[in-house]
């Protein structure tokens, strides 16, 4: 990509010397190609417009699979697709519109002949919904001025019609943010008027859902399909229900949607947790701390600790340092970990710093976990203290994943030569004893890390004590794997 020096040369080049280098690299790669054609058509609004639908409609005509490594790609062609009908906005929001929706018809068939994984294609589609919110409220804006007052409220039903059928077909869940922020396009009125629809609907799929019931318990069986398909439609009206109400903002009518939908009380936390981030969002604390103390009913100890942090979010919004540092200390307690630690460091004030970080050395101590304990070492300070524990418990380290032992080494200070001894021999074992022959780059890696480190810790004081010296270290692992020939050979590169 080209600097702003670089731009501003650029800028400053005769035109036509521009236009004799686009003409020269046309034809060089299909990409590029693209490019310049797409940066052409800019100048003949009609033409991209015919181009546009015409590359639409193909879209939604093809059959050749999309496998993972071509989404990338793909996602990238819609991008470019994308981008090109907004360049007719604002200046023919209409054109605009249209070309959008065509582009959104295409949703089910990009997706079906695609592997997602990544959910490139995705992402693209849903973006496509947020445009289509903003080109469609200048649209709808326009045609209210242009017709009488006492005709509006067909317009308004045409347009309520227009955003339910486009909800409605939401296979893939591309539109899921355009009922959440329906706010953009339609007024209140307009909004609980489509929710009153969906509520219609709901009370329809009940009595179904009641009679298919009824009959899989006369006849003893299991859930027949048309009992899943009923089950399907009730959960995808719900989500268009909470959809609604979260985008109207007003928290007792959430709350009385919310709970409507739910088939038992108290809520799972999980469940709950829906409820709380509207409530937190629209800064209904008093609400929110209500359904914390009597809703939230588990025993089980994440969940436990899932409600104090809701808690301390919760007080953190309300600026109460006193309430904060009371849930953040329950919930050190109960999963005693160094980003806890931090939290609670971040908010107290120096003489509470000082108890918690005697507290913190006394769990450390506690800990059956020798990473958990080692990490709340190093968070308070206690460098030495947690070499000696890494080296005295070193075989404890085996059952620590690797993950968390990477990520480790990336954030151990100065003077933690023996615990980086300890936690790259259990890395460079782990992947020998597993024979994990494409990690032997990483273990090599490991092998001549513990070389130099030998170097580091034979010109100090410090001794090896219960560990193994390098050379005894290196004995055994020969002993053991020296006929990992490929891995020695890496070494030795």
């Amino acid at each position: 990509m080209l600097n702003t020096e670089q731009k501003k040369y650029l800028s400053q080049l005769p035109k036509t010397a521009l236009v004799d280098f686009v003409a020269d690299v046309y034809g060089v790669d299909k990409m590029l190609d693209k490019k310049i054609e797409r940066l052409l058509l800019q100048s003949d609004k009609p033409k991209l417009i015919k181009k546009l639908t015409t590359t639409l409609k193909g879209l939604r005509r093809r059959r050749k699979f999309v496998d993972y490594w071509e989404s990338s790609e793909f996602a990238t062609e819609l991008q470019h697709l994308a981008s090109d009908i907004m360049s007719l906005y604002p200046e023919q929001p209409q054109e605009c519109l249209t070309l959008l929706e065509l582009f959104i018809e295409s949703t089910n068939a990009s997706l079906e002949r695609a592997d997602d994984s990544n959910g490139y294609i995705g992402d693209v589609y849903r973006r496509l919904t947020l445009s289509w919110l903003t080109v469609a409220n200048t649209c709808y804006e326009q045609e209210k001025q242009d017709i009488a007052v006492d005709e509006r409220d067909i317009l308004s039903h045409a347009w309520v019609k227009k955003v339910k059928a486009l909800a409605d077909d939401n296979e893939y869940g591309t539109k899921d943010n355009l009922l959440e922020n329906i706010g953009q396009l339609l007024s209140e009125p307009e909004i609980r008027g489509l929710i009153a629809d969906y509520q219609q609907e709901r009370g329809i799929i009940q009595t179904k859902k009641a009679n298919e019931d009824t009959l899989n318990e006369r006849q003893n069986s299991p859930l027949s399909d048309d009992a899943f398909s009923i089950n399907y439609e009730k959960m995808v009206i719900e989500i268009a229900i909470k959809n609604l109400t979260r985008a109207l903002g007003d928290v007792s009518f959430f709350e009385t949607s919310f709970f409507e939908m739910q088939e038992t009380r108290p809520v799972h936390p999980r469940r709950l947790e829906e409820l709380l981030t509207f409530l937190l969002n629209q800064r209904a604390f008093d609400k929110a701390l209500h359904y914390l103390n009597e809703e939230w009913q588990s025993d089980g100890l994440m969940d436990k600790i899932r409600r104090l942090d809701w808690l301390s979010n919760l007080h953190h919004m309300q600026k109460d340092t006193d309430a904060l540092m009371e849930v953040l200390g329950e919930a050190f307690e109960l999963q005693p970990t160094p980003s806890r630690l931090k939290a609670i460091m971040a908010a107290a004030s120096p003489a509470l710093q000082a108890q918690w970080r005697k507290r913190a050395y006394e769990l450390a101590d506690q800990q059956e976990n020798v990473f958990i304990a080692t990490s709340l070492l190093l968070e308070i300070g206690e460098i030495e203290l947690a070499n000696e524990v890494a080296v005295a418990r070193h075989c404890q380290f085996a059952d620590v994943h690797y993950t968390d032992l990477a990520g480790m080494l990336k954030d151990l200070p100065a003077e933690t030569d023996l615990l980086q001894v300890v936690i790259y021999r259990s890395l460079l074992n782990d992947i020998l004893d597993s024979s994990r022959s494409k990690a032997y780059g990483h273990a090599a890696r490991y092998f001549n890390r513990l070389t130099k480190l030998d170097t580091i810790i034979s010109k100090s004081s410090k001794l090896y004590n219960e560990l193994a010296t390098h050379n005894e270290y290196v004995i055994t692992l020969k002993d053991k794997h020296g006929k990992k020939r490929s891995f020695w050979e890496k070494v030795n590169d």
